[in-house]
């Protein structure tokens, strides 16, 4: 905020330098006053509406919940944001600092607004869910500078290797996995796709099953599994409210990459957020326990709404996966 009222300072009074005497030698021709009005009344409204957007863009995602959900919902501002080109890096980076949450930005601009979702189902104690939950895994790795111990969720692709989101490795130095019966391994990141926001460990010795794809439609009913906050297993019902394919910023909130996703509803069983930070990478499956997407993401305006990338968006990383026992590098800046 002191850069913010810093460099608007710095500009209204440049401006003024430099439009005063412009403006005194328009003015000493009294027919065009009127024109000099006209013109400045165009200019303001234009500056109002450019200084609305961008600070309703560096809001819509916190810190306050409630404001950030008026923002979404404001009538002007998503006009605004419909014909305004995509927002700089400079802005991506203070939305996420304003947001405080470790998630990245799913949009590069205000998110969709849907009406209401689907139901979500009675229950998810299914045979199906309750395998696919004694294979996902937390996961946790470690790097300086990235606020110490990251922790993010997976689940295995093939018998020795998990996936998970980019930015749960991102920047760090050593990576492990925590499976549910108590068992802790080493893990190497052997690809890291920061656009996508994939990455897939090679765990040695892991022997897990992988987990079946399916696909899904609006309605298709499921569970969200993972690990929030590093804490326990949990498993929240879950149910698909939108496939979109989005245009956001990569892991870094640098370049635009579009990604197809899962919008998607979920709540646990106390009613509270069914994806936080710590569920990155945990599996969307189906009541059947087919795997339909990758949680990646959750809305900061409304606590229900969560996002995951679609199965094919995975696809093309998990198969250049195949195979691979060599680390893969990783960078050496966090994700923001």
């Amino acid at each position: 905020m002191i850069v913010l009222l810093a460099l608007g300072s710095l500009g209204s009074g440049l401006g003024y330098r430099l439009g005063e005497p412009i403006r005194t030698r328009i003015l000493s021709s009294s027919r065009q006053g009127e024109v000099d009005n006209i013109t400045g009344a165009l200019f303001s409204m234009a500056a109002i509406l450019v200084v609305s957007w961008f600070l309703g863009l560096s809001f819509s995602r916190g810190p306050s919940p409630i404001v950030a959900r008026l923002i979404q919902r404001s009538t002007i501002l998503r006009f605004l944001d419909s014909y305004a080109p995509r927002p700089p890096v400079f802005l991506a980076g203070v939305e996420q600092l304003l947001a405080g949450v470790s998630f990245p930005a799913t949009f590069s601009g205000l998110e969709p607004i849907l009406g209401a979702p689907p139901p979500l189902p009675a229950q998810v104690d299914t045979p199906g869910v309750q395998r696919a939950s004694q294979e996902t895994v937390e996961v946790q790795s470690i790097g300086v500078g990235c606020n110490g111990i990251i922790t993010g969720s997976g689940f295995p692709i093939r018998a020795n290797q998990i996936l998970t989101n980019a930015h749960v490795v991102a920047g760090t130095r050593g990576t492990v996995v925590l499976l549910p019966d108590g068992r802790r391994k080493n893990a190497t990141v052997v690809l890291f796709d920061p656009s996508v926001d994939i990455a897939i460990l090679s765990v040695p010795g892991l022997n897990l099953a992988p987990l079946p794809v399916g696909s899904a439609d609006r309605g298709t009913q499921g569970a969200a599994i993972g690990y929030p906050g590093g804490q326990s297993l949990t498993v929240s019902p879950a149910v698909v409210d939108e496939t979109i394919n989005a245009e956001g910023r990569d892991i870094y909130n640098e370049n635009l990459v579009t990604r197809q996703i899962f919008v998607i509803d979920s709540v646990t069983a106390t009613g509270g957020p069914g994806v936080q930070p710590g569920n990155s990478g945990g599996p969307l499956v189906d009541l059947q326990g087919n795997v339909l997407g990758v949680i990646f993401a959750a809305s900061t305006s409304d606590a229900t709404r969560a996002y995951a990338l679609t199965a094919t968006t995975a696809a093309g990383d998990e198969q250049a996966a195949a195979g691979r026992t060599a680390g893969a590098d990783v960078g050496n800046r966090c994700a923001v």
